[in-house]
């Protein structure tokens, strides 16, 4: 598994959301720091993106994981599309 759909999953995950943010914080911001100087800018730029979402709640984990599910985020097309859909949802949400 790579490590931007890695990283996807666990955000899209409520419960391991949940853990993160209260007790394994300290881990996961230093596995995350590794893996994304290795990632690509743009699968960066998703990644990135995704967590701001998650922690301003402009979707909450179970939404990422129906739109993860939905679409191909393998591919280049795929991180565009969710991208897109992360700018739409902060757009929406903040007017």
């Amino acid at each position: 598994m790579d490590a931007f759909f890695e990283f996807a999953s666990e955000f899209a995950d409520g419960e391991r959301w949940k853990l993160l943010r209260s007790e394994g914080w300290d881990d996961f911001v230093e596995r995350l720091a590794h893996a994304v100087g290795d990632l690509p800018p743009r699968r960066r730029q998703a990644l990135m993106m995704l967590l701001f979402i998650l922690m301003e709640e402009l979707a909450s984990p179970e939404e990422v994981r129906v739109w993860l599910d939905d679409h191909d985020v393998t591919t280049d097309a795929g991180i565009e599309a969710l991208i897109t859909w992360l700018r739409q949802r902060r757009s929406d949400r903040l007017g």
